[in-house]
Parts: C-alpha cells; structure tokens; sequence
C-alpha cells in the first residue's frame, strides 16, 4: 500500500471513530483518546492529522454534507427540499450548541494546517454542490443566470455566515430555525419560480 493511500485510510479512520462518538455520546463528551482509541491509532497520529478536536468535528461536517449532497442529484423531484434537508440534518444529528459552534469556527482559523484542511474540505464541498446546481438547472428548478459554480459558492457561503452569526449570539435562539429562515432567502434567490 502506497504511503499516501494508508495516510488516507489513517485519516478516514480517525474521522469515522470521531463520528460514531460524536452521534453516541455528544461532541463535548468526547476526548482525543476515546477517538484514537477506538480508531486504533496513537493519540500523537491523531496530532499528525488534527490540530484539535474542533479540526475533526469541522472534518466530520464537512465529509457528512460532501457525501449528503452527492447522494441528491440523481433524487427524483425538487432538489431544494432534499437540500434543505441536509442542512437540518447536520444540525440535529450533531446536536450544536453556539459555544460549539464558536469553538468549531477558531478552532479551523488557528493555524495554517487547519485552514488549509478547510479550504480542502470546502473545495470538495463546493465541487458537490455545482453538480447539483447543474442538474437543478437542467431540471429547470434553478436560475441560469447564474453559473452553477457561483450558486454552490453563495451556498457555502451563506452557511457558514450564518452558522459563524448564530455562533456569537446573533438570530434565532435555535439553529435549525436559524438556518430555515437564512437559506428560504437563499433558495428564493436562485429558484425559478413559475
């Protein structure tokens, strides 16, 4: 096995561990060495990935909408309410709090390997979302006056604002409700409407 494919399957390994304690026993629960315990690996590997905790929870956000959003675009019907309903996912399968999310967002901007992890993440991210972009517009359930490229980039963008916003106290005390309010705007912008 190639050197980068086993740093690979490492990585995943250590993600996947995060994600199952996550979803059992909470984010703020959890500890490095419950994670690289049941990953198997030493709690130094652990730091040959991650900076901290709040890299792999940002990781396991990222991967989980990466892998959500690649399983809509060959969905039959509306795109947006499947859209929706990753976004709502991610929120209570995580069960988030504005400290966490706090933490999460200077946690990814403390140093170069953690944003550079996130531009990764992002660009993956972002490769998803034009896909179903594309198809949105070739269903005809999407502007095309905008490239799709452009619409998954405002799509970040709008979730990240607003998760950064809700972080530091600003709208709707919960989340979820939060984020309804924030993407209705976002997908009337970019919805054809008949």
């Amino acid at each position: 096995m190639k050197r980068e494919e086993k740093k690979r399957i490492t990585r995943e390994k250590i993600i996947q561990s995060a994600m199952y304690l996550f979803a059992e026993q909470g984010y703020e629960a959890t500890t490095v060495h419950q994670i690289t315990e049941r990953a198997g690996v030493a709690k130094g590997t652990f730091f040959n990935y991650f900076a901290c905790k709040e890299d792999i929870f940002c990781d396991v956000q990222l991967m989980f909408a990466v892998e959500e959003v690649q399983k809509i675009k060959d969905k039959p019907g509306p795109l947006i309410p499947h859209i929706r309903n990753i976004i709502a996912n991610i929120d209570h399968q995580l069960k988030l709090s504005r400290p966490l999310v706090l933490a999460v967002c200077q946690g990814n901007l403390t140093n170069a390997n953690s944003i550079q992890n996130m531009v990764e993440q992002i660009e993956e991210l972002t490769e998803a979302l034009t896909e179903v972009a594309a198809v949105g517009q070739e269903r005809g359930e999407l502007i095309k006056s905008m490239p799709p490229e452009m619409i998954a980039e405002l799509a970040i963008q709008t979730f990240l604002g607003a998760r950064l916003l809700w972080s530091i106290g600003r709208g709707d005390e919960d989340l979820s409700g939060h984020m309804a309010i924030t993407f209705e705007l976002f997908f009337r912008s970019i919805a054809v409407h008949p």
